[in-house]
């Protein structure tokens, strides 16, 4: 018998209640291999990942419902995949990838219906059309958005 994907999100909110972690992602195939990846606006370290997954696993009837865990915290390499890391990240350099262009910048705010960043772009200047840096505020959209990524710097460096 195949576990309820409610089951586990409410599983996960009880024990994350009172916390500022939360839920990234959950899927349940139909062999019942369970994959819940959290995420928290501090951090999450494999501790944590590890009495999540006993609560789910205590709370669940491996005699009903043969099941397989696993319980994990998002990498930092992971693309955002939902509302509250952008949250998280404001004030952070990211990368937000939309069909028509790459902008890399700081997060400045998240709204309802779209993110905005500032970045700077290279434009070219009359008369002489000379290349000249120039700051720019953008709102984009989360439904023109593709994927955005935190930027890694080491140093004040990216990498």
């Amino acid at each position: 018998m195949a576990i309820a994907k409610e089951k586990i999100e409410s599983l996960v909110a009880k024990f994350t209640e009172g916390t500022d972690m939360f839920l990234v992602s959950l899927s349940i195939s139909a062999a019942n291999v369970i994959m819940v990846e959290i995420d928290a606006d501090s951090s999450v370290d494999i501790d944590t990942c590890v009495e999540l997954s006993r609560f789910i696993e205590s709370n669940l009837n491996r005699d009903d419902e043969d099941f397989e865990l696993t319980v994990s915290s998002v990498s930092l390499s992971e693309p955002f995949k939902v509302r509250r890391q952008y949250l998280k990240n404001i004030g952070k350099m990211v990368t937000v990838t939309t069909a028509a262009r790459k902008y890399q910048g700081e997060l400045l705010a998240v709204g309802d219906e779209s993110v905005t960043v500032k970045h700077i772009d290279v434009v070219k200047v009359p008369p002489k059309n000379k290349k000249k840096e120039m700051e720019f505020t953008t709102e984009i959209p989360f439904a023109d958005i593709q994927k955005t990524e935190c930027v890694i710097m080491f140093k004040n460096k990216i990498i």
